[in-house]
C-alpha cells in the first residue's frame, strides 16, 4: 500500500529481475527473498549485501544473479511478495455484506496481517520507502503491483462507503490516507511493543476494533 511518490533518482532493477513470485515453484528465489528481507531488517541497507544473503540460503553469490539482477532487484522483490501477501489478507473483507461492514473487515484483515506477519509488515510499511521500492517512472510501468492496488483496495472501501451516504463526501484518496495512518498507528506501535498495557492480543483486537468504529463514526 503505497502513495504515488516523488520522483526518485535511485536506480531501478531491471524488469527481467522481479518476475511474480509464485509460492513452490522455485525454491532457492523463495529462500533468497526471505533471507533479503530478514537481512535488511536486521541490518538495514548500508550493510546489505548479496554475499550475506547468499551464504544465509546455502548457495554461492553468483548463484543470486540467476534469479536478479541484483540488490535493489531483489530487495524490491521482497517488497513485491510482502505486499502479496497483504493483498490476500485484505480480500477476505470483500466476502462482508454491506460498505460499512467490508471497510471494517479491511481494517479487521489489516490488523491481523500485522500481527501474524510482522517481518513483512515491518519490512513494507516501517523501513524507508526509498529503499524498499522502485522509482515513481518504473511504478508507472507495472500499474497492477500490490503495493499499488492494496492502497487503491482500502480507497474504494472508502468510495463506497461515501456513495451509500456512510461517509461525508469529501477527497477520497485523503480520507483513505487518514484511516490508513490511523490502522498503522495502531499495528506499528503493537508490533514494536509500546502497547503491551492493553493486555494480550485478544484485547489489543477489542481496542483496535472500537477506535476504528469511532474513527468511522467521525468521519460520517
Amino acid at each position: 500500500m503505497a502513495l504515488p511518490s516523488r520522483t526518485s533518482s535511485k536506480p531501478k532493477p531491471k524488469k527481467a529481475s522481479v518476475r511474480p513470485f509464485v509460492r513452490g515453484i522455485d525454491d532457492t528465489r523463495a529462500l533468497l527473498v526471505t533471507a533479503a528481507r530478514d537481512l535488511f531488517l536486521e541490518a538495514g541497507e548500508s550493510s546489505f549485501s548479496l554475499r550475506e544473503v547468499a551464504r544465509r540460503v546455502g548457495v554461492s553469490p553468483a548463484a543470486v544473479y540467476r534469479h536478479f539482477d541484483g540488490k535493489e532487484a531483489l530487495i524490491f522483490a521482497a517488497c513485491t511478495q510482502g505486499f502479496a501477501l497483504f493483498s490476500s489478507y485484505l480480500v477476505r473483507s470483500l466476502a462482508a455484506a454491506s460498505p460499512l461492514e467490508r471497510a471494517l473487515a479491511a481494517a479487521e484483515q489489516y490488523r491481523a496481517f500485522g500481527l501474524e506477519n510482522p517481518l513483512d509488515y515491518r519490512f513494507i510499511f516501517m523501513s524507508p520507502a526509498e529503499q524498499v521500492q522502485i522509482s515513481k517512472e518504473a511504478a508507472a510501468e507495472r500499474p497492477r503491483l500490490p503495493q499499488h492496488t492494496t492502497f487503491q483496495f482500502l480507497v474504494d472501501r472508502i468510495r463506497e462507503c461515501t456513495d451509500a451516504g456512510l461517509i461525508a463526501r469529501g477527497d477520497t484518496q485523503k480520507t483513505a490516507v487518514s484511516v490508513w495512518a490511523h490502522l498503522h498507528g495502531w499495528v506499528s506501535l503493537r508490533i514494536a511493543g509500546l502497547l503491551e498495557g492493553l493486555g494480550d492480543d485478544s484485547a489489543f483486537a477489542d481496542a483496535y476494533r472500537q477506535s476504528v468504529i469511532q474513527l468511522f463514526r467521525g468521519l460520517a
